[in-house]
């Protein structure tokens, strides 16, 4: 799901490292998601429920893990936890996010080497639907692996584009939408980042 934080201090590099035997700290998905405040590419988000805009079917069937968010076939089954929000950025774009943590470790090599497979499959012109109706075809542009654990790829037409990412770490698997009028959304610098946050976190 689609953010860019800076300050001055003094560090030394490394990461903590949990003892071996200490029990994991439960992690809530919600807690996982961008919080109020939190910057994005696109501003600072504001949480909001997902709505009644979000695609929840494509034509052909090919096409539904390029063109879904909500219920995405890309999200490993078997999840402890999960959680999704919709945020308020700037005024023409629309940005989403959801998570699922799992008890038992996922391979994220697997998971986004699957989700490019699926994600491949949609050739062509797709139509997209949500509840109020169909918002009409939209063609898949262009599907990476910018990095380990993490999938891009881009939906869209003339007058509209989607970024949707993938971010896989053992503990958690990250969803994200980004839908603008204007194209250029860096969803696979952000998806990294996205990523990276998550692996600190779990």
């Amino acid at each position: 799901m689609v953010v860019a934080m800076a300050a001055c201090t003094n560090s030394v590099a490394g990461r903590a490292i949990r003892a071996s035997g200490q029990p994991r700290a439960h992690i809530s998905a919600r807690d996982l998601l961008l919080q109020d405040g939190d910057n994005t590419p696109l501003g600072p988000a504001s949480s909001t429920r997902v709505g009644e805009t979000y695609f929840t079917s494509a034509r052909p069937p090919e096409c539904t893990a390029a063109v879904l968010f909500k219920g995405s076939p890309l999200r490993p089954p078997g999840s402890a936890d999960f959680a999704e929000s919709a945020y308020r950025v700037q005024a023409t774009a629309m940005y989403a996010e959801s998570v699922d943590v799992y008890n038992s470790p996922l391979n994220p090599h697997d998971v986004v080497q699957n989700g490019f497979r699926a994600v491949s499959q949609c050739h062509g012109d797709a139509f997209a639907g949500y509840p109020a109706g169909e918002f009409g075809l939209i063609t898949l542009k262009s599907f990476g692996t910018p990095a380990e654990g993490v999938l891009v790829w881009s939906m869209g037409r003339s007058d509209w584009n989607c970024d949707y990412g993938l971010a896989v770490v053992p503990r958690a698997a990250l969803v994200i939408s980004a839908w603008d009028q204007n194209s250029g959304f860096p969803m696979a610098e952000w998806a990294v980042t996205r990523r990276a946050q998550l692996d600190d976190r779990v």
